[in-house]
């Protein structure tokens, strides 16, 4: 007998690959591939841009997260919501109005400098792989878990080759309206079980069993694994710590590594590429305002959900169920054995969630990718005489190899921990991109040496740190807080020691791009102006 959780599966992804086709007709030119013509309404992208952000990491992730590690994990919940609000405050009309297609874009536009541009190329390169690996890892969990003896290898060629495929051939167009439409999948597949599954215990009762001396309790009817049979041994003190320092602050990290990682989700979420390219859909500045307060609303919502959704499954599975198959340790299912409390149809719909987030999400990241290669790259670096056809093409091969690389990547991660992944992401967008928009957008006096000098300090820095903490030469793992300060400094350091030393016509070319910033009048420079039609 078909489960439905496959049943479930199956329909979301089949509805992803239908909308995806159909819209794809609709990409003709340029601007539909990469930013759907810009002609994206406030509601249909304030709810992609929520679906594109809530991937693995935050319907899977931060729930298993809660559940192992208590409050620590709230942290994840509250920092992926904060982020929008720099977004709305310092980023995102002005980041529209400039115009262009890219993060790199913005770079060269901003400063007139091709070095810019390959730096942002790179950078872009390297925060999406972070992403979409931690991705990958997420679609091999899923599909062995809702398709039993499917293996884990197997589950990640074929679903990661069928999200590539549609994206190759859809770009933005075909991309935006799954997106709108995977998110309403996931908004009700993390509510609606809540309200059978809470009237059975309040959350005020789930509380107090959570951080009791027994720290939890295990349902009559064991949960099933993946392995049909869940395993309980002895306490692991360092991934599940005693009852009362689970409900505590501080527990997983110390304030300094707690403080990082806020510093990196919250700086780091207005420093995706993924997520920066959403606003240039928009018509207009006012527009992707708008959208980033709507998005502050959706994800807000979401984002209160998932710490429920960790102390239920503390109560259900017990603080000391480890999930496990072959051999290999797995949290990132607990929602799947947690809603099955609920009944089929909510494991069902969880499973359904689950997959629309992941789809959502890997296909932002190959747009950012294909984007960075096929716009700034070879469009703009290696052959600026390309036809429109020649980029798209482009375009289309480069969403083919870096989906190949994702799938072939993220099979060597699979005892990667998803959230921890993503949150590395996080911190090096949050020590590049972050500082070089605030301070591009709002400082006039910044230079092209002190943007350089920023977005390479904070980028070195961060990959310093997570490399010795891979390496086991020290145990810190949270960069944020020593590399998003030191890009500050380095940006206005250096741009005190250059600004009088430039031209007088780099300063007013400076000058005229920060002004294309912030005029009402306009929502493109001149250059650009053409290609926002």
């Amino acid at each position: 007998m078909v489960s439905l959780p496959l049943i479930a599966a199956i329909f979301v992804l089949a509805l992803t690959m239908v909308i995806g086709l159909l819209s794809a007709r609709k990409t003709k030119t340029l601007s539909d591939y990469w930013v759907a013509g810009r002609s994206v309404g406030v509601f249909t992208n304030a709810s992609a841009i929520s679906s594109n952000y809530l991937s693995a990491a935050s319907f899977l992730g931060v729930a298993a997260f809660v559940w192992a590690n208590g409050f620590d994990g709230v942290w994840y919940a509250t920092g992926f919501a904060a982020g929008y609000i720099l977004l709305l405050l310092f980023i995102a009309s002005p980041l529209r109005r400039f115009g262009q297609y890219t993060i790199p874009d913005f770079c060269f536009g901003r400063f007139n400098s091709d070095r810019l541009r390959r730096v942002g190329i790179l950078w872009t390169v390297v925060i999406s792989s972070l992403y979409i690996i931690a991705q990958m890892v997420g679609v091999g969990t899923l599909m062995e878990s809702i398709i039993p003896g499917m293996p884990w290898v197997l589950g990640v060629v074929l679903l990661g080759s069928v999200i590539t495929l549609y994206v190759a051939f859809g770009g933005m167009t075909g991309v935006t309206v799954t997106q709108m439409l995977q998110f309403w999948i996931m908004l009700t597949a993390m509510i609606v079980p809540l309200f059978v599954l809470l009237p059975k215990h309040s959350y005020s009762e789930l509380l107090m069993h959570a951080i009791s001396d027994r720290g939890g309790i295990v349902a009559d009817a064991e949960p099933e694994t993946v392995e049909g049979t869940p395993l309980f041994g002895d306490k692991e003190t360092d991934r599940f710590p005693d009852s009362k320092a689970w409900a505590r602050p501080f527990a997983k990290w110390n304030l300094f590594g707690s403080v990082s990682l806020l510093i990196a989700l919250v700086c780091g979420t207005a420093g995706l590429p993924h997520i920066l390219a959403r606003f240039y859909t928009n018509p207009n500045a006012a527009q992707a305002r708008w959208s980033t307060v709507w998005v502050l609303i959706f994800i807000g919502v979401f984002y209160i959900t998932t710490p429920i959704w960790g102390t239920y499954a503390r109560m259900v599975l017990g603080p000391d169920a480890v999930i496990v198959k072959d051999g290999v340790s797995n949290p990132n299912t607990m929602m799947l054995i947690t809603s099955a409390e609920a009944g089929d149809w909510a494991k069902a719909l969880v499973a359904g969630g689950a997959i629309a987030a992941l789809l959502s999400t890997v296909s932002g990241l190959l747009i950012a990718l294909s984007s960075a290669f096929a716009h700034d790259f070879y469009g703009e670096i290696l052959k600026p005489q390309a036809s429109d056809r020649q980029k798209m093409l482009a375009a289309k091969v480069a969403v083919l190899i870096f989906g190949a690389a994702a799938i072939i990547v993220g099979i060597g991660f699979r005892d990667a921990n998803i959230a921890w992944m993503v949150g590395l992401a996080f911190a090096v967008a949050a020590s590049t991109f972050f500082p070089l928009l605030v301070c591009g957008i709002w400082w006039r006096k910044m230079t092209e040496p002190g943007a350089f000098a920023g977005i390479m300090t904070g980028g070195f820095i961060s990959a310093v740190i997570v490399i010795g903490k891979l390496a086991g030469i020290w145990a810190f793992e949270q960069p944020a807080i020593i590399s998003v300060p030191a890009a500050f400094v380095a940006i206005f350091v250096v741009s005190k020691l250059t600004y009088d030393a430039q031209s007088e016509e780099t300063r007013e070319g400076l000058e005229t791009t920060f002004h294309a910033l912030h005029n009402p009048e306009t929502d493109a420079p001149v250059e650009v102006a053409e290609t926002a039609e």
